[in-house]
């Protein structure tokens, strides 16, 4: 099992090292991630490498029986790099530099950075790719975080030319595909294409928009795989990871995981940016990185601490470092590393608490993990591997995410927030889910939801088709199939690709502002809820309504329909549901479409279950998000594996508390 931390030998004096590993290995760690930001330590001049503080670090460790995760130092070039090649910064719409003092300041596709780049890695890798302490790489760090991917510096103009011409092949192609008649942008060259970048009427081309975040997306990935062929050709067999951020969609997540062995999460439950950590985004998070290749992760970086760089978030209180960890563990994590082992004394994290505070002696935290530690060294061995067993399926799309961000349509909405819209019920209602990409084999799922899929992707509309046929149950809503794959609008009637999967067509819609609602009623006149964001006027052609409007002149058509298709059901919903009309309207769906919650455990809502199973086992995780002690109630006897006791009945699960039950 890989139990550890992100450690930074390079911050501390070397006296420190034995004592740190000792310690380590007294709280049970087994794996450090260590090196991703130590590129001007290892060559503070070009071509003077210095990897013997490393190899002494990488020693003490294994005197302790402590492995390493290491890193590739890409997000932070050196400043001799950028005093040399000042091109290499990154430059905003505006165009201005990005400059020195932070990290992940270079262009992506700068071809001076990658002969430096090249250069590291190949030395690394000559170095460690045979030594036993290194069990995985991790790439550079946190790509698409903090806004450092579509950068409009000159080289990713050129850049974009070429990709553009690749992909379009003849520039008329292009002229047709992104509709450059309008307002007189027709072009005759590639060349003469410019980057997307700040203008006084902040609208572009929406074909170009889209293809601009596709090539910073495309960039990425390919600055991961020159590094990943790297260490492939040096270390063969070495296992490979990125350290993603869950729920940022500055690049396809999908397409940066699919050369990666496995993917890893950087998790910080309290800087989900609200009033308090709320455990849905969390969870979100989490099952969104067990997508990405459907299959469990690593989280790389878990909260230990209070995280800050100027402004401090939240202390977690005694017990919620553990109830976090179990979190991350229910929902696929196969190894933990808390970030950081000890808060830095300097530098701009230096509010960024570890499980060691400033003075570096253990405390509460430390002692927290130590028993985490201890426990999951029992548990994980069991589990390993073992997914959600879900039968639910949500459809994560990055391109239909940017096109509502590059023309939003409505106020006080966006992708993110449907998508956490359908989210939030199956978790509310203890119904596992998956989080995946449109390229996933459906038929493995009962229930399959496509939040805002307003571009209609090449072949979905009939793999649809096919799945619901076959007896599956699909859910599609407001703007759904609006527009084509290169983001212009669909000249065909509403939804567009999916008007006979739905059995319906839409003859009117129109924004409701914030604030705005409309009343929904059922069949028999009862009020299930409020319509939202927007409503769409439908005829139904084949379908047959399961919910009406009742004010406004749509008054009396439906406001959400339902049609049958071969053995399955294919679902619309013409407005934004509110959480009753959500929880009316999906409660349908789910008992229509067989979909089994957890029933094992009954729990009040502060109390998340989860589960991981497969055909031969069956794990359920009651994790209380309270700060006071809830009461659970078990349908049969159940073993409660972390104290290895039976439970039956009514059981009390303390504040903060966990229970795994098999």
């Amino acid at each position: 099992m890989n139990f550890g931390v992100c450690y930074y030998p390079e911050h501390w004096p070397e006296e420190r090292w034995p004592l740190d590993a000792k310690l380590m290995r007294q709280a049970g760690i087994t794996t450090v991630r260590i090196g991703e930001f130590s590129w001007s330590k290892l060559e503070r001049r070009e071509g003077e490498y210095s990897f013997e503080w490393l190899d002494r670090s990488l020693s003490i460790l294994a005197s302790e029986g402590i492995r390493v995760v290491l890193g590739t130092p890409t997000a932070t070039p050196p400043k001799w790099i950028m005093d040399r090649h000042p091109e290499i910064y990154m430059r905003d719409n505006k165009g201005i530099v990005r400059g020195f003092g932070h990290r992940r300041h270079y262009c992506y596709n700068n071809p001076d950075y990658h002969v430096y780049v090249r250069s590291i890695v190949t030395k690394m890798a000559e170095r460690y790719g045979s030594n036993e302490s290194v069990i995985a790489w991790q790439i550079d760090n946190e790509f698409g975080c903090t806004d450092t991917t579509r950068c409009y510096c000159p080289n990713c103009s050129s850049a974009f030319q070429q990709w553009l011409e690749d992909k379009y092949t003849d520039i008329d192609n292009l002229n047709e595909q992104w509709g450059t008649v309008f307002w007189s942008q027709i072009y005759n060259a590639f060349s003469e294409i410019e980057l997307p970048a700040y203008t006084v009427f902040p609208l572009h081309n929406p074909g170009m928009e889209l293809d601009f975040r596709r090539f910073s997306s495309d960039s990425a990935v390919r600055f991961q795989k020159l590094q990943l062929d790297i260490i492939r050709s040096i270390a063969p067999g070495q296992p490979i990871t990125h350290n993603m951020m869950g729920m940022f969609n500055e690049i396809n997540d999908f397409d940066l995981s699919k050369e990666l062995d496995f993917t890893s999460l950087d998790s910080y439950p309290n800087l989900m940016f609200a009033d308090k950590p709320d455990p849905r985004n969390a969870a979100l998070a989490l099952d969104a990185t067990r997508g990405f290749k459907q299959s469990n992760f690593w989280v790389m970086e878990h909260q230990s601490g209070p995280p800050g760089g100027n402004i401090l978030f939240p202390t977690p209180r005694p017990g919620e470092l553990r109830k976090w960890t179990y979190q991350s563990v229910a929902h696929g994590a196969d190894a933990i590393l808390y970030f950081r082992w000890r808060t830095c004394l300097f530098g701009a994290e230096q509010f960024w608490h570890g499980l060691l505070p400033h003075d570096g002696i253990p405390g509460r935290r430390y002692e927290e993990a130590a028993r985490t530690g201890e426990e999951l060294h029992r548990l994980l061995p069991l589990m390993e591997g073992i997914g959600s067993g879900a039968e639910v399926a949500i459809i994560r799309s990055y391109e239909n995410e940017w096109i509502m961000e590059i023309q939003p349509q409505t106020f006080e909405h966006y992708y993110e927030r449907q998508l956490k819209a359908y989210y939030r019920y199956f978790y509310n209602n203890r119904i596992p889910v998956d989080v995946v990409s449109d390229d996933c084999d459906f038929e493995t799922y009962k229930l399959v939801v496509l939040p805002h899929y307003m571009m209609a992707k090449p072949g979905v509309a009939e793999k649809l088709e096919r799945y619901t046929a076959a007896g599956g149950t699909v859910v599609l809503d407001i703007r759904s199939g609006t527009k084509l794959w290169n983001n212009r609008m669909d000249d065909t009637t509403l939804p567009g690709a999916f008007r006979e999967l739905l059995g319906i067509r839409i003859t009117d819609y129109g924004t409701l502002r914030k604030g705005e609602s409309r009343r929904i009623e059922a069949a028999d006149g009862k009020h299930i809820g409020q319509g939202t964001v927007w409503y769409d006027v439908i005829n139904c052609v084949k379908a047959e309504p399961i919910a009406w409007y009742a004010e406004d002149y749509m008054a009396g058509t439906p406001a959400a329909t339902r049609n049958a298709v071969g053995k399955g059901t294919a679902y619309y919903f013409g407005t934004g549901a509110d959480p009753d009309c959500m929880l009316s309207l999906m409660g349908l769906v789910c008992e229509s479409a067989g979909i089994s919650p957890i029933a094992e455990v009954s729990a009040p809502e502060e109390v998340e279950l989860a589960r991981r199973a497969d055909s031969a086992q069956r794990f359920i995780f009651a994790i209380n998000h309270a700060g006071e002690e809830q009461s659970l109630q078990l349908a049969a006897p159940m073993r409660e594996l972390i104290s290895d006791r039976v439970l039956e009945g009514k059981a009390v699960i303390p504040a903060y508390g966990v229970y795994v039950f098999a």
